[in-house]
């Protein structure tokens, strides 16, 4: 399999003569075929100025500094080939497109896409929500037999589980270690502050805390305390003769 990515800015030399065609700026897409159907190389936008193909069929090979091709008559104009023209006017994107399956599910946006360099067949599609997404959990990949529909606003696939698969990111264990261990560092910072709030408030109480005062009584323990200086005082009332009234005096 070859990444699409891989393409862009490489440059394309004819092996006859050494020469440099251009840079591959782009892919034309043949969609009823779900292959690539040509290279389109950079070019000046102007009056004069047309875009330059490199049929898939006149590659010799890619490599991993450069599209090869047998010779510089490989480069053609776009209205060269009928079929190329009309390809490049109504070629259909599918870097950044949406993917849903035929019951209508979304599964992603198409990040990359793999084709066989010996048939031009793309054999395989990479899917992502987001970066942090793609960090956290991996990336979806959608095998190409099951692409049904490649269209300019979504790639349409069969529902089927089997041909969808999904690449662990290296980086999923160690995000899944990193949270585990945030959490329990979280729990303990939060056992230690609650200890630390509680030994601060025991200081602060001590250091500004007043003496305590004595419980108060209950009005039955008061009475009980005060029922016998009663029986006292009355008792010597009655000792005293001077206190008495009505006493004779004999």
């Amino acid at each position: 399999m070859y990444r699409s990515k891989r393409l862009y800015s490489l440059p394309v030399i004819s092996l006859s003569d050494g020469e440099e065609l251009g840079k591959v700026q782009g892919v034309l897409i043949d969609p009823e075929a779900v292959a690539l159907a040509a290279l389109i190389l950079d070019y000046r936008k102007g009056l004069f100025r047309e875009p330059r193909l490199i049929p898939f069929e006149h590659i010799t090979s890619f490599g991993d500094y450069a599209v090869t091709v047998k010779d510089s008559g490989a480069c053609e104009r776009v209205n060269q080939s009928p079929h190329l023209a009309a390809l490049f006017r109504r070629s259909p994107r599918i870097l950044g497109t949406k993917v849903l399956t035929e019951d209508g599910n979304f599964l992603g946006t198409v990040e990359e896409f793999y084709f066989d360099p010996a048939t031009g067949k793309i054999n395989g599609l990479e899917l992502g929500n987001s970066l942090l997404n793609n960090i956290m959990h991996g990336k979806t990949v959608i095998k190409g037999c099951v692409i049904t529909t490649i269209g300019k606003s979504a790639i349409i696939v069969k529902s089927d589980a089997e041909a969808i698969s999904r690449e662990e990111s290296p980086w999923s264990e160690t995000a899944k270690t990193v949270k585990e261990t945030g959490l329990k560092v979280w729990q303990q910072t939060k056992e230690t502050t609650k200890k630390l709030g509680e030994s601060l408030y025991k200081s602060v109480e001590k250091f500004t805390g007043e003496p305590e005062e004595p419980p108060l009584e209950a009005p039955a323990d008061k009475e009980q305390k005060e029922k016998p200086e009663n029986t006292s005082s009355g008792s010597s009332q009655q000792d005293n003769p001077e206190d008495t009234p009505n006493q004779k005096a004999y």
